[in-house]
């Protein structure tokens, strides 16, 4: 009687649960629209944080350029100046952009949610649920048995969701891996980061600065695939393993073939004995050492309220949002420093494109 009880139930949260589209097809279209985004974005919030200082400048009618000698002085001061560092772990560098494109549907962040909505054991036919705010004792009791003695998942609830959720797990932490290589690419580029044990600090560069590299190299690793030969073979062995699951001491963590899955509100996966999400992403871990008090990009802002640079400027920023939207975030972060170095000391002007000499 109590196993069609159950037959009835699973029934019922079968079709409700969702069903994960894997899909892995690259979109470089989507990546180049999406710089071309986030640089428009950055661009009015900067606006409006300067628009009142540069109105300032240019209405009164003297000392005009008393104001603009200390408006680049104060530019060049919160480039250079201590300011407020921050510590950023990893796994917090790219998921402000992740909890973004899970809300964008029809893509495979939308689909898995881990980080704005990570599903729990009820979400995967494991419900105690009697009523509202009842437990049924008896079926809470035969999970923890079923987890405690091993049992096969399939026994219990359909299999293919926890390995559907397993996938998820393994395309997270894939692509965060990858980013994450990415970006210390870009920073070792830039000559902006050094090195200390697991901890990167990041010189030469803001906290805007590197939150647009960060997410720069996000969707690089999003759209462009995953090009690290190691990151690529394992999540592909993950996905490829369709070992029968079994449950591994309690009802919410879940053994299938070489993987390992943890139901919980920050869930885990190990595979291959390598963390592969949770605290690491494919066995990566470590953390940013930032200052957030200051960025080249605010710098090249303000720096407008100098008219002799101001028109310059202009040209300077429309070349680095044709840079944004051909996912050359880099080379853009490169404009903005020999710019904003340019101004502060006075020197004269050349071409944007020249700004560029020297990167690899």
């Amino acid at each position: 009687m109590f196993k069609k009880k159950i037959t009835i139930v699973l029934t019922i949260l079968l079709l409700t649960v969702p069903v994960f589209a894997m899909d892995t097809n690259v979109d470089t279209g989507k990546f180049k629209k999406h710089g071309k985004e986030q640089s428009q974005t950055q661009k009015k919030t900067l606006e409006q944080k300067t628009s009142k200082g540069r109105k300032r400048a240019h209405t009164q009618a003297t000392g005009t350029e008393t104001i603009e000698s200390q408006s680049d002085k104060q530019a060049w001061q919160d480039t250079t100046g201590a300011g407020a560092e921050i510590t950023l772990p990893l796994e917090a560098v790219f998921m402000d952009r992740i909890a973004t494109l899970e809300s964008e549907t029809g893509t495979m962040f939308n689909a898995c949610k881990l980080v704005t909505h990570p599903l729990t054991p009820y979400d995967l036919g494991l419900n105690v649920e009697a009523g509202y705010g009842i437990i049924d004792a008896i079926k809470a009791q035969y999970y923890n048995m079923a987890g405690q003695n091993y049992m096969p998942v399939g026994d219990v609830v359909d299999e293919s969701k926890i390995r559907q959720y397993r996938d998820c797990m393994a395309f997270y932490g894939a692509v965060i891996a990858q980013a994450y290589l990415y970006l210390t690419q870009d920073l070792s580029s830039l000559k902006a980061s050094l090195s200390r044990g697991t901890n990167t600090v990041v010189k030469g560069i803001g906290y805007d600065d590197f939150v647009t590299l960060a997410n720069a190299a996000l969707d690089r690793a999003v759209y462009g695939g995953i090009t690290n030969k190691t990151i690529k073979r394992i999540y592909e062995r993950i996905l490829q393993d369709n070992s029968s699951c079994v449950f591994q001491g309690q009802p919410n963590v879940v053994k299938c073939g070489s993987t390992q899955i943890t139901i919980q509100t920050i869930p885990q996966l190990i595979a291959y004995g390598i963390e592969w999400y949770g605290t690491k992403f494919a066995g990566y871990h470590g953390s940013f050492k930032v200052n957030r008090a200051w960025s080249y990009l605010a710098s090249l802002e303000q720096s407008k309220t100098n008219s002799k640079y101001a028109r310059w400027i202009d040209e300077v920023t429309k070349y680095i949002e044709e840079l944004e939207s051909q996912g050359k975030t880099k080379e853009a972060t490169l404009v903005r420093k020999k710019a904003v170095e340019i101004v502060k000391s006075g020197k004269q002007t050349v071409s944007p494109s020249f700004l560029l000499s020297g990167i690899h």
